[in-house]
């Protein structure tokens, strides 16, 4: 198992997945491995939050993790399209003031 994961990681290193990306999958994809070994746990979890079956509590775990991540995202590519829309225009603005010193 310990070399799937190995290999996993320099794959989406070597694609140019982003460190903080892969460490979130990997995080969850061991918290499902530690799901999968001891059901207890799980099932544990879903009783202490007050799910009455287990698949519930994992169900909405999901949905909530992928929310977080969503929304994370959308503010990352909002502060990137501002930061386009600045550059864009103080490039404009540069060329502008080339444009009159040409002339």
């Amino acid at each position: 198992m310990l070399p799937t994961v190995l290999w996993l990681a320099l794959f989406l290193f070597a694609i140019g997945f982003f460190l903080k990306n892969a460490l979130i999958w990997l995080l969850i994809s061991i918290v499902l491995i530690i799901f999968a070994i001891f059901p207890h746990v799980a099932e544990w979890l879903a009783m202490a939050f007050g799910f009455e079956t287990t698949s519930n509590f994992l169900l909405s775990a999901a949905v909530i993790v992928l929310l977080i991540m969503e929304i994370k995202n959308s503010v990352l590519i909002s502060k990137h399209e501002n930061r386009i829309k600045t550059l864009l225009q103080e490039l404009s603005i540069m060329k502008s003031e080339e444009n009159k010193k040409d002339r």
